[in-house]
């Protein structure tokens, strides 16, 4: 049965996605022509706001005094992400309107907690007891489909779990709705339904321009991620690391376990910090200075200063970040092997064009064994 709160207009400011703030939104019976008139155009001009942020990587502007114009704010930022049809620009949105609403909820009281979470489909439930100092349920379904990682504490094997029920502390069930509102917000954003006829002129020159602005942002951060002068190739990189570009570059939202594994193979093959920061700058949480500190981290900057080696393969199993049987024990193993490969072929090319002719047959046989991998 889902838990029954008196929400107050701070509540509604803080967690706009609630049935009962979208029903106000509702009940208003408004239409994107009357939010552009000039009595609430600072509804849109929120919106935009928020979706800027998202593009940016900055922080999400500061609330509106009004919880109706916050709740209004939300929706129409949905629209223009449905507008604008980017699946990673929304990503990025949802991750950082997530985290807010994420450290907002470890402060609530435990019923409140209990209250959002059904609000994004948590199961959850207050314990009469605290058993082993828990004093908070997640339904087992409801953790396997939100846990942040699948590693670590939050590994299923490692929980104390009865009767279905995963036993939790406030700051984790936070942390669960998090992830879960991200999931909230891009099922939300797929659901709208929009009519390009209804659509004002005013929307439409403010999506063209936040869409004109996203793009420039995204082919920046294309140029800036593997920089010319590196003699690093991508092209080498093994399957494993190259679905965690892949995801960061879709806007995903890639666990710590797969970002240590690349910025700790992307130091190895000889690319400086500033470099390795351009891979992670398209995460839709990037903040430029704790990554940094990340980084240098394991690159033996500070700390210990010890320089850490990517995960071994078996490691990268259990992980869940393999990609492909490689047959190697290691993805350094894998690229080094692959750029020796890439680097012959170049060669051999290079000495095909000097003769003016090149033998087809052989260059295909070539490409064959580089993507295969060594025994």
């Amino acid at each position: 049965m889902k838990p029954e709160l008196l929400l107050t207009a701070e509540d509604l400011r803080k967690y706009p996605f609630v049935s009962k703030a979208l029903e106000r939104v509702k009940d208003l019976d408004l239409t994107l022509a009357d939010l552009t008139s000039h009595p609430l155009r600072n509804v849109v001009d929120r919106a935009a706001a928020y979706v800027k942020a998202a593009i940016s990587g900055s922080e999400l502007p500061p609330f509106s005094g009004d919880s109706e114009e916050e709740v209004l704010s939300f929706a129409v930022t949905l629209i223009l992400l449905k507008a604008m049809g980017d699946r990673a620009l929304t990503r990025k949105f949802a991750v950082a309107f997530s985290r807010r609403a994420g450290r907002f909820l470890a402060g609530e009281e435990m019923s409140k907690i209990v209250y959002v979470l059904s609000e994004v489909g948590v199961k959850a439930r207050i314990l009469q007891a605290k058993v082993h100092g828990y004093p908070m349920a997640v339904h087992v379904l409801s953790y396997l489909e939100n846990a942040p990682e699948r590693a670590g504490h939050w590994k299923l094997v490692h929980r104390l779990i009865e009767r279905g029920w995963v036993y939790v502390s406030k700051l984790e069930a936070a942390r669960l709705g998090e992830e879960a509102l991200k999931k909230f917000i891009e099922k939300k954003v797929e659901e709208v339904k929009l009519d390009a006829v209804s659509i004002p002129d005013a929307v439409f020159r403010l999506v063209e321009d936040l869409s004109a602005e996203w793009g420039a942002r995204i082919k920046a951060l294309r140029e800036r991620w593997m920089p010319e002068e590196s003699e690093a190739s991508e092209d080498a990189f093994p399957p494993c690391i190259k679905a965690v570009v892949k995801d960061l570059r879709a806007g995903k939202n890639v666990p710590h376990s797969a970002r240590f594994a690349l910025a700790s193979f992307l130091l190895n093959i000889g690319m400086s910090v500033d470099e390795v920061l351009e891979a992670f700058r398209a995460a839709p949480d990037f903040n430029e200075r704790i990554a940094r500190y990340q980084v240098e981290h394991i690159a033996g900057m500070r700390g210990s200063g010890k320089k850490y080696s990517p995960y071994k393969c078996d490691n990268m199993r259990t992980l869940g970040l393999c990609a492909a049987d490689c047959g190697v024990k290691h993805p350094l193993q894998y690229y080094w092997r692959a750029l020796r490969k890439l680097k012959a072929l170049s060669t051999a090319r290079g000495r095909d064009s000097k003769k003016g002719s090149v033998d087809i047959e052989h260059q295909h046989l070539t490409e064959g064994v580089i993507d295969e991998p060594g025994p």
